[in-house]
């Protein structure tokens, strides 16, 4: 019987001649009953997120753009500025989780 949770880490190049692992891009091959489940999966979830996310929850969730948070922040600091409140503005964290890989455990696990 085939398993169902297998499957297969191919590396594609970045660049033409890529040499170092750096340069190229990990992807998964994965069995097709995987692949239908997974679909399934994140059909169901992406309507319960739809849901359960805040309303300035600006990527991650479909018809929501990176660039809604930014027009959201200039409408707010618009209008501090236009009545004239005080207020504190603080930038945590703005960066894609997905543009950080861990090559130590991509490594190990190659």
């Amino acid at each position: 019987m085939a398993r169902i949770n297998y499957g297969v880490i191919s590396l594609i190049p970045k660049v033409v001649g890529a040499t170092d692992i750096r340069q190229f891009l990990p992807i998964t091959v994965i069995n097709v009953l995987e692949r239908i489940f997974a679909k399934v999966c994140a059909t169901r979830l992406s309507l319960m997120a739809e849901r359960i996310a805040h309303p300035l929850q600006s990527t991650f969730l479909k018809g929501r753009r990176i660039h809604d948070g930014i027009f959201a922040l200039h409408e707010i600091v618009h209008e501090v500025v236009s009545k004239r409140l005080k207020g504190v503005f603080l930038k945590l964290d703005f960066q894609k989780a997905y543009d950080r890989l861990d090559w130590s455990f991509l490594r190990l696990v190659m």
